[in-house]
């Protein structure tokens, strides 16, 4: 009697805990930006024109004003992190200079293509 009560607890006590899975979320953070918007950004435009299509950078920095960077990292829920990072760098005239840096599609992107 006393083995059943054992056997039929450790089966309880075994469904119980398989029913108790750690719930995870996906976690997006910074500018996203799409292959797509980053092909119309060419040399010659202004900030207020890069500032229109890629949003405000995530970073500015304050030893290089000239540069804004748009980084962007997503943890999937399960699975490896993806990270990209843009770099816009402005001549002295204000103008886009260069642009540097790739993005990639992201899983389930609508834009990217």
């Amino acid at each position: 009697m006393h083995r059943l009560r054992l056997l039929a607890f450790a089966a309880l006590s075994t469904l119980a805990l398989d029913a108790c899975g750690i719930y995870r979320v996906s976690v997006q953070q910074g500018n996203v930006v799409t292959p797509k918007e980053l092909a119309k950004v060419h040399s010659g435009m202004d900030r207020l024109q890069v500032r229109t299509l890629l949003g405000s950078p995530v970073l500015k920095d304050p030893w290089h004003p000239d540069q804004w960077i748009y980084a962007y990292s997503y943890k999937p829920a399960y699975g490896a992190t993806r990270t990209q990072r843009v770099t816009v760098v402005f001549g002295k005239d204000g103008l886009v200079q260069s642009v540097r840096g790739r993005v990639h599609p992201l899983p389930g992107d609508q834009g990217a293509s």
